[in-house]
């Protein structure tokens, strides 16, 4: 899945020395051969960058604010904007979480009549912007299983509601046969991923194809250096599918490193809502809409403490491999996320001393005891 750029050239110019190191997404591994970019330029030409890596990049599904759709019903919400940017950053990592499942890494996009073609869109129906059961993953069948776990319609998602959501919206869409595991706790326990992957049966090699999410806080109010160096290894990782995050009103949908920077879709521009016909009546400019030609990153230190880490294994073995290089950037940098065998079991029994029962305490514990409840009283 991983793919490998090289970049020669003056290392003072734009186009210096260089590699790429692609996982899912892409990572640059020598500063300086793409003009620096502060978090509101945008670099306009993909002449500064590898032919290779920027095919890459606009293939990448970037979903956005869209307006004229059918109301969210029973609200009269037409578009998402101002709101729907967690919620589009979210829809954005599962679009491409789902073009590796069918298509694999290597995908690009494609012409109409190309092979991949009736399949690419098929996928991208999936989020159009109806109540079809034709589009399982769209604005309106996110906001109102968000509305059952206590966030009003119009009202922002954070990461672990995002996780909540898309959890129950793949689970009840079997065509896309996928399992999807959320981490709350900070603890990738194996045991439980292969009860998902297996789909809750017992034996066998059976494996479905799993995406884990990770929805984490890294900081108060803002991110925690000390995660800095974990967080851009996790992109040079093969099952990464990115991270969304960010505080309400500025989500974005992070997918590659350089130095420390973070290139990003911005789902915060409004396009009409497209719609829902047969796969073959759709046209490549319609397909269109759903990719970005502008790369813009931001600095690491920029990024809102909030935020959910995605990662696709396919199989058990790259889940055992994603589990490898989980432990080994636990040992190289401070973790974001750690891998256990499987989850301690605590003693529910718990034991309580009647009035009647004797505690064996020592003369001179008794005295401190007494003491120390001297001391309360006395401050009270």
């Amino acid at each position: 899945m991983g793919v490998h750029y090289e970049v020669s050239g003056d290392r003072n110019s734009s186009e210096s020395n260089g590699s790429f190191y692609e996982g899912s997404n892409y990572y640059y591994t020598t500063p300086g051969s793409f003009p620096h970019l502060s978090m509101q330029q945008q670099i306009l030409s993909p002449t500064n960058f590898p032919a290779e890596f920027y095919q890459d990049f606009t293939s990448r599904i970037w979903c956005t604010y869209r307006h004229n759709y059918a109301p969210i019903k029973p609200t009269h919400f037409t578009n998402d904007g101002g709101w729907g940017c967690m919620l589009r950053s979210s829809q954005s990592l599962l679009a491409n979480a789902l073009i590796l499942q069918f298509l694999g890494r290597e995908w690009r996009r494609v012409n109409k009549g190309e092979d991949s073609w009736d399949k690419y869109v098929e996928i991208l129906t999936w989020f159009i912007d109806d109540m079809s059961s034709r589009c399982p993953f769209s604005v309106h069948r996110v906001a109102l299983l968000g509305k059952q776990l206590g966030k009003n319609i119009g009202e922002w998602f954070g990461p672990l509601t995002a996780c909540q959501v898309i959890k129950a919206l793949v689970e009840d869409y079997s065509a896309a046969q996928l399992s999807v595991h959320v981490v709350t706790d900070g603890v990738v326990y194996k045991n439980e991923v292969y009860k998902v992957a297996k789909n809750n049966l017992s034996g066998g090699d059976f494996f479905r194809s799993v995406l884990i999410l990770v929805s984490t806080r890294l900081g108060t109010d803002n991110l925690n250096p000390k995660y800095y160096n974990a967080l851009k290894a996790y992109f040079r990782f093969p099952h990464s599918v990115g991270i969304a995050g960010g505080k309400p009103s500025s989500s974005y949908y992070f997918i590659g490193t350089q130095g420390d920077d973070l290139f990003y879709l911005d789902p915060h521009h409004s396009r009409p809502a497209l719609e829902l016909k047969a796969i073959q009546e759709y046209t490549e400019e319609e397909m269109s809409t759903f990719h970005c030609d502008t790369l813009r990153k931001i600095p690491i230190s920029q990024l809102d403490p909030s935020m959910l880490l995605g990662f696709y294994c396919q199989n058990s073995e790259e889940f055992e491999n994603f589990c490898n290089l989980v432990e080994k950037i636990s040992k190289e940098h401070m973790p974001v996320f750690t891998i256990e065998q499987e989850e301690p079991v605590y003693n529910s029994d718990v034991d309580f001393f009647s009035e009647d029962d004797e505690l064996d305490i020592s003369e001179k514990e008794e005295e401190n005891i007494v003491e120390d409840v001297a001391e309360d009283e006395m401050e009270l």
